[in-house]
C-alpha cells in the first residue's frame, strides 16, 4: 500500500452519504482535505470535524495534488469542475489529477477528460462498490480507469485511503463502464428475485423459506444473501441505496450497450422495470420497488 505524503492537500467535492465517510478516511490517512458541497452547512461542519478547509470558491483548491468528485451524475461532475465561478482548473497546478469516484456515464467521462486535459489537468475514473458501510470502514472496492500513467500513479495513494482493493480496468472510462455493468447485474438479480418471491408466495411458499433455499442453492447471489431477507422479506426496506441511483446506473449500462450495438434485452427489461418503479415511488430506498411490483400483480 502506498504511503500518502503527510499533510498533502486533496480536494473533495460531494459530501453526501458516501462522500462524507470517504473524506473522514482521507483525513485519517494523513491528508489535509479541502471540502466542498452545495450545502454550506454540510461543508462547514465536515471541515470542522476533520480539521480541514471548507472551500468557498474555486481558488480554495489552489495547491491540491488531487481533487476527488463524488456526485450523482456526470453532468453534475462536469458542472462542479468547470462552471463554478469560472471553473476550478484555472486555479490548479499543471498535472493535478481529478479522480471521479461518482457513478458516471463512461462516454461523458471521456469527453470530460479531453476538456480537462486542454487545461492541463488529468482525469481518472475510480467508481466504488460497497455502499455506505464500506465507505465508513475504508474498504471500498474501486475500479480504476485512466490513460495517463503519471495521473494513475498520483491517484493510487489517495484512492487507497478509501478502499481495500483496486481493480485496474483499462483506459479512461472503463472504471465507470464496469461500475454500471456491475450494478446492472445486481439489479437483474434484484428484479428476478423479487419476481420469484411474489410468484412463490402466491403459490403458497413462505418468502423467508425461499430466500433460505436460494442461499443454499444455485439461485444464491449477493442480492439474495444481503438484501432479500434483511430488507425485502423483513419489510424494513432500509438498504441505504436509492432507487433513483439504481435506475440511473442500469440506464448507463443500457446506453453503453446501445453504443456498442449490443441488443441487451435483459438490460433493457431491467432498466424499464426500475424506471417504472422510480416514476411511481420517487427516490426511495431501492428495495421498496418490491411494493410497486407487488401492486402491479395484485
Amino acid at each position: 500500500m502506498s504511503e500518502p505524503a503527510r499533510g498533502q492537500q486533496v480536494g473533495f467535492i460531494g459530501l453526501g452519504n458516501m462522500g462524507a465517510p470517504m473524506v473522514r478516511n482521507l483525513a485519517k490517512g494523513g491528508y489535509d482535505v479541502v471540502v466542498y458541497d452545495a450545502d454550506p452547512s454540510v461543508r462547514a461542519r465536515l471541515a470542522e470535524e476533520i480539521g480541514g478547509t471548507a472551500a468557498e470558491s474555486p481558488a480554495d483548491f489552489a495547491g491540491v495534488a488531487a481533487i476527488v468528485t463524488m456526485l450523482p451524475t456526470s453532468s453534475i461532475v462536469a458542472s462542479a469542475l468547470l462552471d463554478w465561478h469560472g471553473g476550478i482548473p484555472a486555479h490548479l497546478e499543471p498535472g493535478t489529477v481529478v479522480i471521479d469516484m461518482s457513478s458516471s456515464d463512461p462516454t461523458e467521462t471521456v469527453e470530460l477528460g479531453a476538456r480537462l486535459a486542454a487545461e492541463g489537468v488529468a482525469l481518472v475514473d475510480a467508481p466504488v462498490s460497497g455502499g455506505v458501510l464500506k465507505a465508513e470502514a475504508g474498504t471500498l472496492a474501486i475500479m480504476l480507469g485512466g490513460d495517463d500513467q503519471a495521473a494513475i500513479n498520483a491517484a493510487v495513494p489517495v484512492i487507497e485511503a478509501m478502499g481495500s482493493v483496486i481493480f485496474r480496468t483499462g483506459k479512461l472510462g472503463t472504471g465507470h463502464a464496469m461500475k454500471a455493468l456491475n450494478n446492472f447485474v445486481a439489479a437483474a438479480a434484484t428484479t428476478a428475485a423479487c419476481e420469484a418471491l411474489i410468484a412463490g408466495e402466491r403459490f403458497g411458499l413462505d418468502q423467508q423459506t425461499m430466500v433460505d433455499i436460494f442461499n443454499a442453492s444455485t439461485g444464491q447471489s449477493w442480492v439474495t444473501s444481503n438484501v432479500l431477507g434483511q430488507h425485502v422479506v423483513s419489510r424494513s426496506f432500509g438498504s441505504g441505496f436509492a432507487l433513483g441511483l439504481y435506475a440511473k446506473d442500469v440506464g448507463i449500462a443500457k446506453h453503453l450497450a446501445e453504443a456498442m450495438d449490443e441488443p441487451a434485452p435483459v438490460c433493457h427489461a431491467v432498466s424499464a422495470a426500475l424506471d417504472d418503479a422510480y416514476a411511481e415511488l420517487g427516490n426511495v430506498d431501492h428495495t421498496l420497488a418490491m411494493t410497486y411490483w407487488e401492486r402491479l400483480r395484485a
